[in-house]
């Protein structure tokens, strides 16, 4: 049976030895820009839209590792930094939600969701790169969100034009961002946005000790996919709002409830689910990589022993790859993937449950 120091073993080398290097030399273009996809040969995916949410998300990935000790992840995050910086900035302030291989803008819109990852990349850049751009450039973007895109009901659109329904996931990320900046360099502007998120978080997102996922225009639960919760979102939740009472904000005593939640309502047959209603009764069986990462991170944090079942259950299926370093990120509710490619984007997702587990001793 693999124990908690094996896990961290186990992690570190796929890691280190693996994931880390095969990203760095086939998931980089020679911009310094990241791709969106890699081919299950590692090979990378060319023609795919770049979401400036990957950018950020890879940019955090290699600031990380740098931090962990991996010295190469700092010039790849750098580059990245400049990169994203060059092609994904927009003249207001706000970022645009994608562009193509050559660095050209597909799509201008200014997302939340986006707009959560770059600040929260730009909190890893000052962190561990100790990049001067990057503080006044979270600071200039969280004032143009709140400039154009607070919301008349609460918080803020989703996009730019507004969209319906609305999620409470970009509000979510948006409080992770706040919360690292405040953990690095702390402003009245990133507490006063995090308290935005946790008051949201307290008052419209959590209905009967669950988080809602879509919402009409005032919070109400959205007419059509209201009842939907997804109990990756619960270990989500209760791992910020764990950090939030960490960093001295008025968080909810909700946090170790949400994890309980949804650990008994989203793990099916060892792995956690993609989404459940409102009675806990599956909606979509299926499984995707980062619910597995959220149900380690937050095992770990609250010393759950199926931290390490997860953990090799993710290693198992999941990173069991022909080559190292990759991953299957979805599959459905029988077991069978539909991927025919690698996602960049999940990398981050591996790489906040997997620095949980080996900061700590094991």
């Amino acid at each position: 049976m693999m124990t908690l120091s094996d896990a961290k073993n186990r992690v570190s080398t796929w890691l280190f030895d693996h994931a880390l290097p095969l990203w760095a030399a086939r998931g980089v273009d020679a911009d310094g820009r990241f791709f969106e996809l890699l081919d299950f040969e590692g090979q990378p995916v060319a023609g795919a839209r770049r979401r400036t949410r990957v950018q950020a998300r890879q940019i955090y990935v290699f600031c990380e590792a740098a931090d962990l000790g991996w010295d190469a992840g700092r010039a790849i995050a750098r580059a990245g930094l400049d990169g994203m910086i060059a092609t994904c900035r927009r003249e207001d302030g706000l970022w645009v939600a994608a562009t193509d291989d050559a660095g050209g803008v597909l799509d201008e819109t200014p997302d939340l969701y986006d707009l959560a990852f770059v600040m929260f990349s730009l909190a890893a850049a000052h962190r561990v790169l100790g990049d001067d751009r990057a503080r006044p450039l979270a600071l200039e973007t969280l004032a143009q969100i709140n400039a154009r895109m607070t919301a008349p009901h609460g918080g803020w659109h989703e996009a730019l034009p507004p969209r319906l329904p609305r999620r409470q996931n970009p509000h979510m990320h948006l409080l992770e961002a706040m919360l690292a900046w405040q953990a690095t360099a702390p402003d009245p502007a990133f507490e006063a946005a995090a308290r935005v998120s946790l008051d949201l978080c307290r008052t419209r997102f959590l209905i009967d000790g669950a988080i809602r996922e879509y919402f009409t225009e005032d919070w109400a639960p959205d007419p059509q996919t209201g009842h939907i919760v997804e109990p990756g979102h619960l270990e989500e939740w209760s791992w910020l709002l764990r950090q939030a009472k960490a960093a001295g904000l008025d968080a909810a005593e909700t946090a170790e409830a949400l994890h309980r939640r949804g650990a008994a309502e989203g793990l099916k047959a060892g792995f956690m689910i993609r989404e459940v209603d409102t009675q806990g009764a599956p909606i979509d069986a299926g499984r995707r990589l980062w619910c597995q990462t959220e149900a380690i991170r937050s095992a770990l944090v609250f010393g759950d022993a199926q931290a390490v079942d997860l953990i090799a259950a993710t290693f198992d299926t999941h990173l069991a790859t022909a080559v190292p370093g990759l991953w299957v990120d979805s599959y459905d509710a029988d077991g069978v993937s539909p991927d025919k490619a690698v996602p960049a984007s999940s990398l981050y997702h591996l790489m906040t449950a997997f620095t949980e587990l080996l900061r700590r001793d094991a």
